[in-house]
This record gives structure tokens, sequence and C-alpha cells, in this order.
């Protein structure tokens, strides 16, 4: 297998402020998701293990998530990952 160039995965090569829209809108889905299940911060933390502090820095897209995290998160919403992602992007797409 080649190595990648980074110009082959142009979602890779975002600006700075284009990663702070990426963590601004993922936790905006975050915190859509969680209040339509009508879940606390803090039942979603509990759900996930997290902090509560945690949730709202994501929420607020004070704090990046890795992608090991946004599988525990999706399994904390009572979803797959592929569908937390799917909603990342329909709302990034509007952004």
């Amino acid at each position: 297998m080649g190595v990648a160039h980074f110009n082959t995965f142009p979602f890779l090569c975002q600006t700075m402020a284009n990663e702070r829209d990426i963590e601004k809108v993922l936790g905006s889905v975050i915190r859509e998701l969680r209040v339509a299940r009508n879940l606390s911060q803090e039942k979603l933390a509990e759900l996930g293990d997290f902090e509560r502090s945690y949730i709202s820095k994501v929420e607020t897209g004070i704090r990046s998530i890795q992608f090991k995290t946004v599988v525990r998160m999706a399994k904390a919403l009572d979803m797959k990952a592929s569908e937390l992602v799917q909603e990342f992007e329909k709302q990034y797409e509007k952004f």
C-alpha cells in the first residue's frame, strides 16, 4: 500500500478555522441528539462513562474528540457511530 498524500483526502486538509467549525458542528449534533432523546448532560455522561463537564465542552465545540470517543458517544446515544457521522455530515454541509 502506498503512502497517502494529503491532497488525496481533502477532508484531512482543513485549515485550523475549519477544524474549529468541525468541532462546533459535531458538538451541536451531539447536543441535538441528546436533547431529542430527553437525556441530560449528566445522564449522557453516565451512559458513556464521561465527565459531565466533558460533555459540555464537546457540545460547545471547545473540546475536540477522537474517533474512539465518537464511538462511545454514539453508543451512549443508542446509535451506531456511522449514524452519528452521517448526522454530522448533513449538518456540516449546511454550515
